[in-house]
């Protein structure tokens, strides 16, 4: 058997990935994962200076001959979500992948509230851009890849849409939303040979923590290229293959491995009977 060393080497070469939320944090690692496997890359934010900076990165990892994009749009925008697949269609002919990274925490960067103080505007921002944004930019490549009955979409939650936090209520309701809306797509376009998918990230080192502020951010968290990691091997599953929701988190040593017991007549103190920390 002869070995394709593209095909392992750069498992996306040929496809045209769209990433929102490019301009930093996950969709950045993104951005610069996908094109070193191969991938054009059009990456979608509102600030263009740090898209360049996205572009930049990638193009490190990838070359600078990366075929690149930068598309300074909000996602909350329909217009601005048509223009992106259009744009996006007029420079690559095609769009093979969307990664929806944009996301907000908390409105205008507040801190934490019970819904109690929480006003109608805050909610709306924050659900605006995390499931609005994913649901416009999934139907904007919809109409792309339906045509071609090719695509892959892997919409970004996290595990805040599995389990509801106090004070974050916002973004959690937007996060299980985006779970729901991603299971109702994938029955939707599997006829169509576009595969959906979604992560679901547990603490990830991004700038959100900022937000927290004096509150310290989790002892553990997943640096942003764990995440892109995640992204890539979703997308090069066999196309017959999808994983549901899978769910990503810090990996937790344990202080005493669980399959050893202690010596005869050794007791074990409380706190060190192989639990996970």
């Amino acid at each position: 058997m002869t070995l394709n060393t593209e095909e392992t080497t750069r498992p996306l070469a040929g496809r045209v990935a769209v990433v929102t939320g490019g301009s930093g944090g996950i969709g950045r690692a993104v951005c610069a994962k996908l094109a070193r496997a191969g991938a054009s890359i059009v990456a979608v934010g509102r600030n263009a200076a740090r898209l360049d900076e996205t572009i930049a990165e990638a193009r490190r990892a990838a070359g600078e001959d990366l075929p690149a994009l930068c598309l300074p749009l909000d996602v909350g925008s329909a217009d601005d979500m048509t223009a992106m697949a259009a744009r996006a269609v007029d420079r690559f002919g095609r769009i093979d992948v969307l990664v929806t990274c944009a996301g907000i925490l908390r409105a205008g960067r507040r801190g934490p509230k019970p819904v109690a103080e929480t006003t109608p505007e805050e909610w709306s921002e924050v659900i605006r851009t995390n499931l609005r944004g994913t649901f416009l930019a999934d139907r904007a490549v919809l109409g792309v890849m339906i045509p071609q009955k090719s695509g892959d979409i892997i919409n970004v939650s996290s595990t805040s849409g599995l389990r509801g936090f106090a004070y974050d209520a916002a973004y959690c309701a937007s996060k299980f939303a985006i779970v729901g809306m991603s299971e109702a797509l994938m029955e939707e376009a599997r006829p169509h040979g576009i595969r959906v998918q979604t992560v679901l990230p547990g603490p990830v080192a991004t700038g959100i923590w900022e937000q927290n502020r004096p509150v310290p951010p989790p002892e553990k968290t997943l640096p942003v290229e764990r995440v892109a990691d995640g992204v890539l091997y979703l997308l090069t599953l066999p196309r017959d293959a999808v994983l549901v929701n899978p769910v990503m988190v810090p990996f937790r040593t344990h202080r005493r491995p669980a399959w050893r017991a202690p010596a005869a007549g050794v007791g074990v103190a409380a706190g060190d009977r192989g639990e996970t920390r």
